[in-house]
């Protein structure tokens, strides 16, 4: 009901879930993983006409992994900027709001997925302007969300948002950077095993 209500509703809907507790995490956790399920499935199933991906390439555990990598990193990130500028919101309150606002875009990307086997190249433009609404609309239902939840101005808003683009960059440039150290660690010290072994 109060996913229904966000949607159509956000500032009231997202006022519920932030303030009276009516989110669930646990329905936020099932629409993030169909939304990776659905990656995976309009990656291979759009029809030719739409569908320029290689798919003799294709390995679905990567896709389901970077998407739900992507929406998790959003939600780390937006939580960490926000709680240096005194943000309201929880790190289970952006969650939920993110994956929320996923829900439009998952429509559509099961309408389009199934509809681009039936269409002509001509008609491809009638999809993409679909994909595009419903981007536009989570992008929406985004800014609402994170808006009512901090308790911010629009503008602060925008701002954590670009915070949040550079806080992700600078999470992604340290993991990198700590797998490669470790992989160097881990390879040194196989070396050293391997050369006292042989000495023996």
């Amino acid at each position: 009901m109060y996913l229904k209500h966000s949607i159509f509703h956000p500032f009231d809907g997202f006022f519920e879930i932030k303030f009276r507790g009516k989110g669930s995490f646990r329905l936020a956790a099932i629409i993030i993983i169909i939304y990776g399920i659905l990656q995976c499935a309009s990656y291979q199933y759009t029809g030719f006409v739409m569908n320029e991906n290689p798919i003799h390439k294709m390995n679905s555990i990567t896709i389901f992994v970077s998407s739900l990598s992507v929406l998790i990193l959003f939600t780390v990130s937006n939580w960490a900027v926000t709680t240096l500028l005194n943000g309201k919101g929880s790190m289970k309150d952006i969650f939920i709001v993110l994956c929320y606002s996923l829900v439009p875009v998952i429509i559509a990307e099961i309408a389009v997925t199934f509809i681009s086997n039936f269409i002509i190249e001509e008609e491809i433009m009638i999809l993409r302007s679909i994909q595009s609404f419903a981007w536009v609309w989570f992008i929406f239902l985004l800014i609402a969300g994170l808006c009512t939840i901090h308790e911010y101005t629009l503008t602060n808003t925008i701002l954590t948002l670009l915070g949040t683009f550079i806080a992700s960059v600078i999470i992604v440039f340290l993991l990198v950077l700590f797998f490669t150290l470790g992989e160097k660690v881990i390879t040194f010290f196989i070396s050293v095993v391997q050369e006292f072994v042989r000495r023996l």
